[in-house]
């Protein structure tokens, strides 16, 4: 029953027919076809050819184990500015633990040898993390720009440069349609291209607004590496790294709607396209490495549960949504329900385990070149 989930309704409404109407086509009353529907009964063996023959679809697509073909797609949200509004406290608790500021600093003085002041543009800014991040590293006389469509995010971003004394300034603006009346030394974005639906576009926006000779950065994680990069002390490596699924999953989403997981490592090639000279790509070096012996440990361990979205607390119903949303971008029911699964036993093993260290590598890519 777990593997199973009877698209009978869904059928029905789609040919816009009644349940009478299906139940004479099947020979079987309509309150027979109602409690089919609301899964109180299961139709007998013998009814399941019949009835995907009269649909047209296969038994496994009758039964919910795998997708209906043409079924509407449902758009991943995450490169909205609302999503990320409603992630503002997350961000600004996670966002700093994430680099080892030394090796930024190593980026800037030895692998991009920026000696001058320049003028700075991120694009999908945020609050403003990688301002706050880089203005004190840059040499003296560098200014700020970031660009967002999240209004509370930039407020926010506003609000933490307030005391600070860089020149500074956030534009509440769509990359995608924005153009600039001056270019830029250095045109900058982090985790923004793996949530768009164009990537390309936004990349081809940042060379526009940079300078000759300027440099284009663009850093993003690799969700494969991503996959393979954790380990719970106390639970089986092996098993943590399957992601069953997730392949079919990230296919649908490119094909349907443009969004690319594998986004970091195809950026250098697309920058070469495009015509940046002298690119490269660099690894990010920070690795979480976490055990209760951090005095923000137990914060840091619900940032990372509820960046994994794993969640032991799940309703059948919200279950059910969440499978319903995986098979719809590409997963077979099998395959999300194990994943589901697999989440509730994750943080089902931090409940039980309060205690429990973990590592996690999220092979983070830093792709740049000069315009």
């Amino acid at each position: 029953m777990k593997e199973m989930n009877l698209r009978i309704a869904d059928l029905r409404r789609k040919k816009k027919i009644t349940q009478k109407e299906l139940a004479d086509a099947m020979g079987v009353s309509f309150q027979t076809i109602s409690k089919w529907e609301k899964g109180v009964n299961l139709p007998d063996i013998t009814f399941l050819p019949a009835m995907a023959e009269y649909f047209k679809v296969s038994i496994d697509q009758l039964m919910g184990v795998v997708p209906l073909k043409g079924e509407e797609y449902i758009e991943e949200k995450t490169g909205t500015g609302q999503f990320w509004e409603q992630k503002l406290e997350y961000l600004l608790r996670t966002r700093r633990s994430s680099w080892n500021e030394d090796y930024m600093q190593f980026l800037v003085e030895k692998v991009w040898k920026i000696e001058n002041p320049v003028k700075m543009l991120d694009c999908g800014c945020g609050f403003g993390f990688l301002g706050l991040l880089l203005m004190p590293l840059l040499p003296k006389g560098s200014t700020y720009t970031g660009i967002d469509l999240a209004e509370g995010l930039l407020k926010e971003g506003e609000k933490l440069f307030a005391d600070k004394n860089y020149e500074v300034r956030f534009l509440r603006k769509d990359v995608y349609e924005y153009h600039v009346k001056e270019q830029y030394d250095l045109v900058i974005c982090q985790g923004v291209l793996r949530h768009l639906d164009t990537p390309e576009g936004f990349l081809k926006k940042m060379i526009e607004f940079a300078k000759k000779d300027s440099y284009v950065v663009c850093i993003d994680a690799n969700r494969e590496f991503e996959c393979d990069g954790l380990y719970v002390d106390g639970m089986d490596y092996f098993w943590l790294c399957k992601h069953d699924g997730m392949e079919a999953h990230w296919r649908t989403e490119l094909e349907q709607q443009g969004r690319d997981y594998a986004v970091a490592i195809r950026t250098a090639h697309m920058m070469q396209k495009l015509g940046l000279k002298d690119v490269d790509v660099r690894m990010k070096d920070k690795v979480a490495f976490v055990t209760p012996a951090q005095e923000d440990y137990e914060q840091t361990k619900r940032d990372f549960l509820e960046y994994n979205d794993w969640n032991a607390g799940l309703n059948p119903q919200e279950m059910e949504n969440t499978i319903h949303f995986l098979m719809n971008h590409g997963m077979s029911r099998k395959e999300a329900t194990d994943y589901c699964t697999r989440n509730i036993r994750i943080s089902e093993f931090f409940q039980l385990h309060p205690d429990a260290g973990y590592t996690f590598a999220k092979g983070t890519m830093i792709s740049y070149g000069k315009k």
